[in-house]
């Protein structure tokens, strides 16, 4: 019997420190409990979407920029309806509308092109300018400097934006190569 006790004691003790064992590794202070937010994990949840988001505006920006270069202004628009009843020089001028028009829908569709390109440009800028420190990033967009703290990997909240001086964005894909 004493034998057989002394097994038992055994195989609860070791119950005992296999359980201990389990407990002990789940609230270890040494396991982080969190991975920490990397600049990847900011460039997919916050720069990109930012910078499809200025893309867009600066392409809706320069779009109606041309659109109220090509509009012809109130008094001459007047001269030209009024000179449009005259049979050649009505010709003349549809003839200048027509190409006029044509040149502003060239000039939209390039401009379209440029979505793509600009947002890779914009994302390629703003990743050269973030710094991170302790889970706190910061970036400059439009002359501000932006500050978000990462709540998780994939999560991150915008704080007060930063004071530090800031250069505004030049993009060069909008501009038409000669």
């Amino acid at each position: 019997m004493p034998s057989e006790r002394c097994s038992m004691n055994r195989v609860h003790v070791a119950s005992i420190l296999l359980l201990c064992g389990v407990l002990g590794s789940c609230a270890n202070p040494l396991t982080p409990s969190m991975p920490r937010a990397s600049i990847g994990d900011f460039t997919d949840h916050v720069l990109e979407p930012l910078a499809l988001r200025v893309a867009d505006e600066k392409i809706t920006e320069a779009s109606a920029g041309l659109k109220l270069e090509h509009t012809p202004k109130a008094p001459l628009q007047t001269v030209a309806n009024l000179l449009s009843d005259v049979p050649w020089i009505g010709k003349l001028l549809n003839f200048r509308n027509v190409s006029e028009k044509a040149q502003l829908e060239e000039d939209l569709a390039w401009l379209e092109t440029r979505r793509i390109p600009l947002k890779r440009e914009l994302l390629n800028l703003f990743v050269t300018r973030t710094t991170y420190e302790a889970e706190t990033f910061a970036v400059c967009i439009e002359g501000v400097q932006r500050r978000y703290q990462a709540l998780d990997t994939n999560r991150f909240t915008r704080l007060v934006d930063g004071t530090d001086p800031c250069e505004s964005i030049q993009p060069q894909t909008l501009k038409r190569r000669a």
